[in-house]
């Protein structure tokens, strides 16, 4: 029997439930990703933040994929996510891990199982922070990283840009309502829709860079770095531009960047909150 919609966790739409109750979606992730670049970029530019070996907490960690990076860097490991079926396969892609990795199930806006302050990284990639339903439940996702998070503990976050959306023609009437809705003061702009991997109407949240950057900062982050990615087919993108393995360098660049980003990898710090309340103790 499906769950019924009052029933679902806080944050979870409908959708994301389906897609993450999907077995043949977590089996088909490494095929459907394969050779993708911005995965490959996402990690270099990651390794070059996080550079010490410490305690990382994926949130959303999906199948394991970073996980398995940073464990063989001498990371200790623990990754959250909804998904059973993306948990079974992030458990075999890292059984021989060493320091082994923790794997918990669980829904990112109720992190009470984790312990404050405990970690010197965490990862928020891969657009999850979008499939967080709500404005205020993706607050207090941000708010959970924040205090699990060590004083000036580092956080790498990934979101969609709403004005991707201006490249085609569809993405150009929902881009018109959006700002009507804005205008208006909706809780629901930047909120999309679209049939992604057989899961029909799937939810995902776009963002304005004034919109994350000051989430970010009323959770008690500070913004140390912030890098607009190109879409992948710009012709300013080469591999010849990117890292020594051929990596290409996805940065987005030149005039109209915030139109033309598809989206921000983000680099955040704890501000320092935690040892204020240390303190205050």
């Amino acid at each position: 029997m499906s769950t019924p919609d009052w029933r679902l966790p806080r944050g979870v739409s409908r959708s994301v439930w389906e897609f993450a109750h999907d077995r043949g979606i977590a089996r088909d992730e490494e095929q459907h990703l394969a050779d993708a670049p911005l995965l490959e970029f996402d990690r270099d530019v990651v390794t070059r933040w996080f550079p010490v070996p410490g305690k990382l907490l994926d949130l959303g960690c999906g199948t394991g994929r970073s996980l398995a990076e940073f464990s063989r860097r001498g990371f200790e490991c623990v990754g959250i996510d909804l998904s059973r079926e993306s948990l079974a396969v992030a458990a075999e892609r890292t059984a021989r891990a060493t320091p082994p990795v923790a794997l918990l199930q669980g829904n990112l806006c109720d992190l009470t199982c984790l312990t404050d302050g405990i970690f010197d990284y965490a990862l928020l990639l891969f657009g999850t922070l979008g499939m967080v339903s709500g404005r205020e439940n993706r607050r207090q996702v941000l708010e959970n990283a924040r205090r699990v998070l060590k004083s000036r503990g580092l956080l790498a976050l990934h979101v969609h840009n709403v004005w991707r959306h201006l490249y085609s023609p569809p993405g150009r009437r929902w881009l018109v309502r959006d700002v009507i809705k804005r205008l208006a003061g909706s809780p629901q702009a930047g909120d999309t829709e679209r049939d992604y991997r057989g899961i029909p109407h799937m939810y995902h949240h776009s963002f304005m860079r004034r919109e994350v950057t000051r989430l970010l900062c009323d959770c008690g982050f500070k913004i140390r770095e912030v890098i607009p990615l190109a879409p992948i087919g710009d012709r300013t993108v080469s591999a010849t531009s990117g890292g020594p393995d051929g990596t290409a360098d996805l940065r987005c660049r030149g005039w109209f960047c915030l139109l033309r980003a598809t989206g921000w990898l983000i680099l955040a710090e704890e501000s320092g909150s935690q040892d204020s309340a240390a303190a205050r103790r």
